[in-house]
């Protein structure tokens, strides 16, 4: 068994996961998956040959593999267990703004309950499919300079190369978030990171907190001289868009990133430049942001169609008089009290969850409306909003006078602004976090973040979810488990 420097770390956690995109073993998981990136659902997109049908010597040999390459990075972001659905619900399940249905599912039920075990299901297949994206990820970049074709533009070559550090950056932020305490820079308790295509004898464990957030900012900061906001794909006429990784969803992650880092200056710094590019705007109907593909407020929207759909309707509505149990992610009681109270009087963001129209089973809870359309089910993921850009802007504002920038969200959503008389101490910009990314995957890392799990989810609860047992055991203890679990 190898040792590993926490700066650089060459392998994925533990053990074998087959993987079709280049035809060879490597360790991931306890259990064999035999495809690692499903193409079978006809992609509205994929009109190129997938990598993962490519062989080994065939691939990345020039533009058209490459762009192959791309199609199927963006792929593994659209997995069920990852953005397709299941990340961001089980992330707000696991908090006061959720709570579970479904049928006899003891996996589900731990989510809603806050009772987590090492062995829950939900969880194995979250970190198996994250580490995908990431294995994914660096085929393209340490393939893509290795490319000889003439028609490979170098705009395009960066463009990729940089989109793949983007997505890398994103997938390990995602874990850092999950199974790390990304709210201490001290902490020995990171994720394990891996920086280049694994081979079957690498196993590793956690870096440091500190390491990781360098890794990830190290990527997006060299993503940031790659990728552009105005590259062609597959129509030669219509720009990419928000789709898709841009040069300004690579800047609203640095955002998102240093905000949870707490390096508030530059966290302000990279939300202001997105919010003052004019590329984004506040929709004037906050429904219109989701009942309409890449609204104004996208910055990074993961799309789907009817032929391609996620999980989001399926998972929090399913059709208009569904049972309990066939719905999974509910809208906690709890969030039904946060929207009463008397400050929130004509938030239009209220409206965005129903604790009326339901089956008396789902009762006192109810359901997200963000994600209807149970005709075709093609929801988007909601990865990066404007709105989140003007709240990491007032997080690291000084709060007196409140900062103009929570006003600016506030008035958009029907509430009035805050005057310099009003009391402010930062609770109100978790508050309007709750109130507009609710049911987008933040609610638990957020009471992380700012040290309330406990007073607000129970004693018990720990800040952290746990690495899957199967990946510990399978680790021979390099893997080191969170405390408690």
């Amino acid at each position: 068994m190898k040792t590993f420097n926490s700066n650089k770390i060459n392998s994925v956690p533990s053990v074998k996961n087959l993987c079709s995109l280049c035809g060879k073993t490597f360790f991931l998981s306890f259990f064999i998956l035999t495809i690692l990136i499903s193409f079978s659902s006809c992609k509205k997109f994929l009109s190129k040959t997938s990598p993962n049908d490519v062989a080994d010597e065939n691939m990345f040999q020039d533009a058209a593999s490459l762009e192959s390459a791309r199609i199927g990075l963006y792929n593994t972001l659209q997995d069920v267990n990852y953005y397709g659905g299941y990340f961001p619900l089980m992330v707000d399940a696991h908090s006061d703004n959720g709570q579970t249905g479904g049928y006899d599912s003891p996996a589900l039920d731990e989510l809603g309950n806050k009772t987590l075990t090492s062995s829950n299901l939900y969880i194995e297949n979250t970190w198996i499919e994250i580490y995908n994206t990431i294995y994914t990820a660096n085929q393209i970049i340490e393939h893509v300079d290795g490319i000889e074709d003439p028609t490979l533009s170098d705009e395009l070559r960066n463009d990729i190369h940089g989109e793949a550090l983007t997505i890398r950056a994103l997938a390990h932020f995602d874990l850092l978030r999950m199974f790390g305490e990304h709210w201490d820079l001290t902490s020995t308790y990171g994720i394990p990171i891996v920086d280049h295509i694994a081979t079957p004898e690498e196993i590793i464990g956690r870096s440091t907190v500190s390491a990781t957030y360098d890794f990830i900012i190290g990527d997006l900061t060299a993503a940031l001289d790659l990728v552009s906001n105005d590259d062609y794909r597959y129509d030669p006429v219509v720009p990419k868009g928000h789709q898709y990784i841009t040069n300004d969803a690579v800047k609203a992650l640095l955002a998102r990133v240093y905000q949870y880092k707490k390096d508030y200056a530059n966290a302000s710094e990279f939300a202001s430049e997105v919010i003052n590019s004019g590329n984004f705007s506040l929709a004037s109907n906050v429904s219109d942001v989701y009942t309409t593909k890449l609204s104004s407020e996208s910055i990074f929207e993961l799309t789907f169609s009817s032929l391609d759909r996620s999980q989001y309707n399926a998972a929090t509505y399913a059709r208009p008089d569904a049972l309990r149990s066939e719905v999974l992610f509910l809208a906690n009681e709890n969030l039904k009290e946060f929207f009463a109270q008397p400050d929130r009087t004509n938030d239009s963001r209220a409206a965005l969850v129903d604790f009326v129209n339901n089956d008396l089973s789902i009762e006192p809870d109810g359901r997200t409306q963000k994600y209807r359309g149970e005709d075709f089910q093609d929801n988007s993921a909601y990865i990066i909003r404007l709105p989140e850009m003007f709240l990491i802007e007032a997080e690291g504002s000084s709060f007196y006078p409140p900062p103009e920038s929570i006003n600016i969200l506030r008035m958009a959503r029907g509430l009035p602004a805050y005057t310099p008389q009003d009391v402010f101490d930062g609770n109100e910009v978790i508050n309007e976090r709750r109130a507009e990314l609710n049911f987008e995957g933040h609610r638990f890392f957020d009471l992380a973040h700012w040290g309330k799990v406990q007073e607000v989810l129970g004693a018990d609860v720990k800040s952290v979810f746990p690495i899957p047992l199967r990946e510990v055991t399978a680790s021979g203890g390099v893997l080191e488990q969170y405390p408690g679990y």
